[in-house]
């Protein structure tokens, strides 16, 4: 038996998919800023960055900045405190070699 050798340790890169999510962040209902901010620090795709706007209750929520890069992980929606963060699996991608070894660099 011929054993293939990959580009990758655990993968066949050519048919690796992840995951593409949708993020919605319900505004008014977010306590983020210097007391929170657990959504944007624990994202490990850097999806979300704090907003300058406050909403009515004075705090500033996040901002979707790089809904592409949304893998579903779940992290922001699980922390979130106030359910103000909810994600949705809207599809999924092929990820390339380059994609694969940047992600084994970090």
């Amino acid at each position: 038996m011929k054993h293939e050798v990959y580009r990758s340790r655990y993968w066949n890169i050519d048919q690796c998919t992840i995951p593409v999510g949708k993020v919605t962040i319900l505004a008014d209902f977010c306590k983020g800023g210097e007391d929170c901010d657990d959504c944007i620090r624990l994202c490990p795709e850097k999806v979300l960055e704090r907003s300058t706007v406050a909403n009515e209750r004075g705090f500033f929520p996040p901002l979707v900045i790089e809904e592409d890069k949304c893998t579903v992980c779940g992290r922001c929606q699980l922390y979130c405190s106030e359910n103000a963060i909810f994600i949705e699996k809207i599809g999924e991608r092929t990820v390339n070699a380059e994609e694969i070894a940047a992600r084994e660099e970090n």
